[in-house]
């Protein structure tokens, strides 16, 4: 039978957001015998004790879960537990080993605590039972990577004063101020990183509003010109239109006249071959009659003269034949006479015709001189509508290259700002270095200034110590002490020697990812050039072989174009109408309420006016945050949809304000402004903030 102590300690620490570890009171110290049987197993006569470390993980006063805790001894196994929910944790370790218990997540800083658990032979077969806080914050701006924030920040080891393990209250206290400092500093450098981010930011959507407006005036200059292009274009269509359908008209008189020539000269031509052909049948006609009439008078003669042959014989024959014979002659001369009027009667005849063909050859000499008049007049016509043809198409060609000089000016602009901006860029990343260099040299003449300080505060506490143990301890624990100094001192050499490697590890690695990164940058930058540059020629092959078809769409472009400015003329003249109903309405609105108000002060003096109802309600600018925040805002009369855009501790805001009677007004701060302003602001804003 044997009897064994099990003295059983219930303590309390609060470890603060420095880290700072405050002395805790014992609280009960309970002490009670057991009598166990040898007969039970041999592992009871060898049991050892060991510390039993509750605790509690938070951040920023809130419990923190999640959190690794790596637990690391020479000589003993490693062990890994996990915060709870609640940011509680239990760790069981065992005596005479020194522990370095580290605190992990991803996003924090990590921390870390030295535990030696050496405590004197005597008591080696106890349990005490221990507890601590410790409060993790957020690594901004590489936090981690510095010095002061990969020591311990509290040292814990047994005390045989208090019989209970304690900790170093001014090692914690020096490495509080330590790691308050570099927070501070790295906050502040976290702070000026923030705003040169929103610096460029703000530069960027300035350059993209004023890229924008310079694009808006290009087209708008290229519109106008197109416009002019279009107006010139369809005024020489217009003027060859008309002039085509003068000299259409010019010719149809010309054809007119021409038909009425070949009508006029073919009906001569018809009266006069009926004339001819009438004096011919009238010369037919008296050649018959004279023929006829000779006929008759041979016949009258022949009876004359077969009478006289018979009455006279042949005395009276020969007078009968002289007077038959001067018959003969008389019906001849007759007959000549009537020849001769019959050859004066062709000859009129002949030179009516020759006369008239006089006449249609002088008339078919003025058509045609009228014609080739017409003629010569419509080649002119042609040759100046084709001289300003090509007046118009040299204009429009040099309008093209005066453009595409534009462009490539443009082009050069851009580039040269893309070079402007990569040259800020590069002078602002070489600031930052030159800063974080300064920042970097104070840190290390600081940290160094502290070190020496802290070293001399280290001698002097040790040196205390040494003489307050000595007066309390014997020989054995001088030299228990050396030891375990020694083994401190190694550890701590080690422990520091680790924390080097890997600050130098870290740096390296910190290094090469930002030259990859700075690599990154300038090749994406370099594709965006060669992108922009494919694209310009894209876009200028793209403008040649739309050329043709634009020429061919002008007409109806112009048209579309004509239209669509009656249209937004229209529309511009209703929303300014609607403005004005609007205000009208508001204004009528306020003289009502104001005549109200007015009544209810005469009714009663003691009641307030009340309040307008389309006030634009003011935010104060510190209860939001930088970025976008949106709400709704309900209230008796009216719903107010309020968006607040705050950037570089600078906020706007924009209020869409619906009345219940159905009046519906949008606001920037404490001007009115329309809809479409409205929406494309929040638009823009939204689209820099995603960025």
């Amino acid at each position: 039978m044997f009897s064994k102590n099990i003295r059983t300690y219930i303590t309390s620490n609060r470890f603060i957001k420095s880290m700072t570890i405050f002395n805790r009171n014992i609280l009960l110290f309970i002490s009670f015998f057991s009598i166990f049987s040898l007969i039970s197993s041999p592992a009871f006569s060898q049991h050892s004790g060991n510390v039993q470390i509750n605790g509690k993980i938070r951040k920023d006063n809130r419990p923190e879960g999640g959190v690794t805790i790596q637990i690391n001894a020479p000589g003993a196994p490693a062990q890994t537990v996990t915060s709870k929910d609640n940011g509680t944790f239990n760790v069981t370790l065992d005596f005479q080993k020194e522990y370095t218990i580290s605190f992990i997540k991803n996003g924090l800083v990590s921390k870390s605590v030295e535990f030696n658990t050496n405590v004197p032979p005597q008591e080696l077969d106890i349990m005490i039972q221990t507890e601590f806080n410790i409060d993790l914050f957020a690594d901004v701006a590489g936090m981690s990577q510095a010095s002061a924030m990969n020591k311990p920040v509290a040292k814990y080891s047994y005390s045989p004063t208090y019989q209970d393990f304690v900790f170093d209250a001014g090692y914690s206290k020096q490495i509080k101020a330590e790691q308050e400092d570099t927070r501070k500093a790295a906050e502040e450098l976290a702070r000026i990183q923030e705003r040169a981010r929103l610096d460029s930011l703000n530069k960027i959507w300035n350059d993209s509003l004023v890229k924008v407006k310079e694009k808006e005036a290009r087209l708008l200059a290229s519109q106008a010109e197109q416009d002019r292009l279009r107006k010139e274009q369809e005024k020489a269509r217009q003027d060859s239109i008309s002039k085509a359908q003068a000299n259409a008209a010019a010719a149809a008189q010309a054809a007119a006249r021409e038909k009425s020539r070949l009508d006029s000269i073919q009906q001569a031509e018809i009266r006069a071959n009926a004339l001819a052909a009438a004096q011919e049948k009238e010369r037919q006609d008296s050649i018959a009659r004279a023929n006829a009439e000779a006929a008759r008078l041979a016949a009258i003669a022949e009876a004359r003269e077969n009478a006289r042959q018979d009455s006279l014989r042949k005395a009276e024959a020969e007078k009968e034949r002289q007077d038959s014979l001067a018959l003969l002659r008389a019906e001849a001369a007759a007959k000549a006479k009537a020849e001769a009027d019959a050859r004066a009667e062709a000859k009129a005849r002949q030179d009516s015709i020759t006369k008239a063909l006089a006449d249609k050859a002088a008339r078919e000499k003025a058509e045609q001189d009228s014609i080739v008049q017409a003629k010569a007049e419509a080649e002119r016509n042609r040759l100046q509508a084709e001289a300003a043809a090509k007046r118009l198409e040299k204009e429009r060609q040099d309008s093209l290259e005066e453009i595409k000089r534009a462009e490539a000016a443009r082009q050069k602009a851009e580039a040269d700002s893309l070079a402007k901006i990569e040259q800020d860029l590069l002078a602002k990343e070489k600031e930052r270095k030159d800063s974080l260099a300064l920042a970097a040299k104070k840190e290390n003449e600081r940290k160094k200034a502290i070190a020496d300080s802290t070293l001399a505060a280290n001698e002097l506490a040790k040196s205390l110590a040494l003489a307050r143990e000595k007066a309390r301890q014997d020989s054995l624990a001088n030299i228990e002490a050396e030891k375990q100094a020694k083994i401190l001192a190694d550890a701590k050499a080690k422990q520091e020697e680790a924390a080097r490697k890997k600050a130098e590890e870290e740096a390296a690695k910190e290094a090469a990812l930002k030259a990859k990164a700075e690599e990154e940058a300038l090749q994406k930058a370099q594709a965006l050039k060669e992108k922009e540059a494919k694209d310009a020629i894209a876009k200028l092959e793209a403008e040649q072989k739309a050329k043709a078809e634009q020429e061919r769409l002008a007409l109806m472009a112009a048209e579309k174009a004509k239209q669509d400015s009656i249209n937004l003329a229209y529309r511009l003249e209703q929303e300014k109408l609607e403005e004005e109903r609007q205000k009208k309405a508001m204004a009528e609105i306020e003289e009502k309420k104001r005549l109200l108000a007015k009544a209810g002060e005469t009714e009663t003096k003691t009641t307030a006016p009340p309040k307008p109802a389309n006030t634009v309600p003011k935010i104060i600018e510190s209860d939001y945050r930088d970025g976008l925040t949106e709400e709704t805002i309900t209230e008796s009369n009216r719903t107010i949809y309020r968006t607040v855009i705050k950037m570089d501790g600078t906020a706007s805001n924009y209020q869409k304000i619906v009345y219940n009677w159905g009046g519906v007004y949008y606001f920037k701060n404490d001007n009115n402004i329309t809809q479409t302003l409205f929406d494309q602001e929040i638009k823009q804003a939204k689209a820099i903030l995603a960025k």
